[in-house]
């Protein structure tokens, strides 16, 4: 859940995240740091700096409580980074998205207009297959006429709660939203969900054109094995209307 005390503001989206894939990829704080939204500052764990690929199914979506028809299931592969806002003195853990990229042109309009996010829409397919003994294979991926882009895994460890101090926590534990607008501007919205359980994965395959998709900038991450990977079965979330920051 959200790390805020304060008066909550409406729910905008509620919703479903579920079979959620990571690769987490250390990197250079200096490769951020133009992306840094204003009123909000590049996060790092024990001193390293992370961007992770994330892949997962959004389900069962309502917007304002009404049922999204002909949307309420599908999938997204997001790449993302770390940073910690600091309005009226409250430290918050937040996430900015570089790129989200959907299947949906309504789903990809809707958040560019209101949140200010990145979104593109490119035909997607992605396949979650379980076994008797638990384990699972999941496969995401982004079509196009002459590319085929995957994040796939096998998952086989058990799932455990994450400690404060690992990795994964560090990682799944962030529930604001900041998506900077112009170099003054910063829309700042919070996001709900229970502290998830997580698998490492050891066996994966990430074959993503990651200059095609994110630019020049992260064309390096195409032959950059990721620090970790793991999944996480996920849960129901909760996002709430955005706001612009007082800077």
């Amino acid at each position: 859940m959200s790390e805020s005390n304060t008066k909550k503001r409406p729910v905008f989206l509620r919703g479903k995240w579920n079979h959620l894939l990571f690769a987490n990829y250390e990197v250079d704080p200096n490769l951020l740091s133009p992306q840094v939204p204003a009123g909000t500052s590049l996060d790092s764990w024990k001193g390293s700096t992370f961007l992770s690929l994330v892949a997962f199914r959004f389900s069962d979506t309502r917007v304002l409580g009404i049922p999204t028809f002909g949307w309420r299931n599908f999938d997204e592969i997001n790449l993302r980074f770390y940073v910690r806002g600091t309005e009226d003195q409250k430290s918050k853990n937040g996430v900015v998205f570089i790129k989200e990229i959907v299947p949906s042109w309504l789903v990809s309009t809707i958040a560019r207009l209101l949140y200010g996010e990145n979104y593109q829409n490119k035909e997607m397919h992605s396949s979650i297959e379980s076994v008797p003994d638990s384990s699972k294979t999941l496969s995401y991926e982004i079509r196009e006429s002459d590319l085929t882009s995957k994040f796939s895994a096998f998952v086989s460890n058990p799932e455990k709660m994450p400690t404060e101090d690992s990795l994964e926590g560090y990682i799944t534990e962030h529930y604001w939203g900041f998506a900077g607008r112009n170099s003054k501007k910063t829309v700042e919205y919070e996001v709900e969900h229970p502290k998830w359980a997580v698998s490492k994965v050891d066996n994966y395959s990430i074959t993503l054109d990651f200059e095609k998709f994110y630019g020049d900038r992260y064309s390096f991450l195409s032959d950059r094995k990721p620090q970790s990977v793991f999944y996480c079965e996920g849960s129901e979330i909760v996002v709430r209307m955005g706001k612009t920051l007082k800077l």
